[in-house]
């Protein structure tokens, strides 16, 4: 049975930078179908770039953080679709209000890890391309695997401390603490990490504009980055313009919460097509194994050793594994 609308707002509540119920109708049904295939195949694309870049590929600095970022995507999706079947079927009850509550926590922490993960990238990257030399001598070995790993912790505090004022607290804690935590989260996201991984790509074009002029081209891996980026910064212009108004001025969010949530389902689905765009060779045949085009979106092709003899080349360091040996 189908619940009514004062039923359905209690699972239809924005539960992305707030647990309060903004929205008090639920969305048309065929939205929880279109998210759910659209979930449904960004999880078949997150998952061979699990596959390929976890054990088909040799690891280099960069598919580490691709790794880490396609597993954020694939917990994200994975949320989002298990919402959608239980809106779509109308679950009620203890376990299934459960369940979604569970969906929420993964959804929102692996939506923090996966953001706070383009800012490292974009950073790193900058680095290697704009001073190659002091860059690959000064790097330790397991940066990429030590960011990751304080970025995945520093999600789960930000989540857990969220969601210890907002739902575990319940209406025994203060309106205003849940509603602060809200705003650390919005501000977190749109005035730290959005600058943080702005301002390198912007650096990164400056730079590769500057090698175009001496007719030096540019290497697929800078493509990927400014395009994962790009594809962030434009399915998130609905979740900022949301949440701005809404907690500067309490003006009512003018979108539904379910068009702020499907540019998301977008921009986790997109990244799988994004690599495969780079990687494709036109020249080759039409048909390349998935490996290969993989591996040669994260190829750096153009960035040599500009500072001497002793500075090791980028395409060998990005092209090795953890052995050294070429992959």
């Amino acid at each position: 049975m189908c619940p009514g609308v004062s039923e359905a707002a209690e699972f239809h509540s924005r539960g992305f930078l707030t647990i309060e119920q903004i929205a008090t109708l639920p969305p048309p049904p065929v939205v929880n179908y279109i998210f759910l295939l659209l979930c449904l195949c960004g999880l078949v694309g997150n998952g061979l770039v699990l596959w390929f870049f976890g054990f088909s590929i040799r690891r280099s600095p960069f598919s580490v953080y691709f790794l880490h970022l396609a597993g954020a995507d694939v917990g994200y999706l994975a949320s989002k679709a298990v919402l959608s079947v239980l809106n779509t079927g109308g679950f009620l009850g203890t376990f299934a209000q459960y369940v979604r509550a569970v969906s929420r926590i993964l959804g929102l922490c692996t939506f923090l890890a996966g953001v706070s993960l383009l800012p490292a990238i974009s950073a790193e990257r900058c680095l290697s391309v704009i001073f190659p030399a002091w860059y690959w001598r000064q790097r330790p070995k397991r940066l990429s695997a030590v960011v990751c790993a304080l970025l995945w912790t520093l999600s789960l505090l930000v989540t857990g401390i969220h969601n210890y004022f907002c739902v575990f607290l319940g209406r025994q804690a203060p309106r205003a603490a849940c509603t602060h935590m809200d705003i650390f989260l919005g501000i977190l996201l749109f005035l730290i990490f959005c600058p943080l991984m702005v301002l390198p790509c912007l650096a990164l074009i400056v730079h590769v504009e500057c090698r175009a002029r001496r007719r030096q081209r540019s290497s697929k891996l800078n493509h990927v980055i400014l395009a994962v980026v790009s594809v962030f910064l434009v399915s998130s212009i609905y979740l900022g313009i949301d949440w701005f108004p809404f907690w500067a001025f309490r003006i009512p969010a003018p979108f539904p919460e379910y068009v702020t949530d499907l540019c998301i389902c977008i921009n986790s689905s997109a990244k799988p097509v994004v690599y495969f765009l780079a990687g494709r060779d036109k020249s080759q045949r039409l048909w390349e194994p998935l490996r290969v085009v993989f591996q040669r979106a994260l190829r750096d092709g153009a960035e040599l050793a500009e500072a001497g003899g002793g500075t090791p080349n980028t395409v060998t360091m990005e092209m090795q594994g953890p052995s050294g040996n070429a992959s």
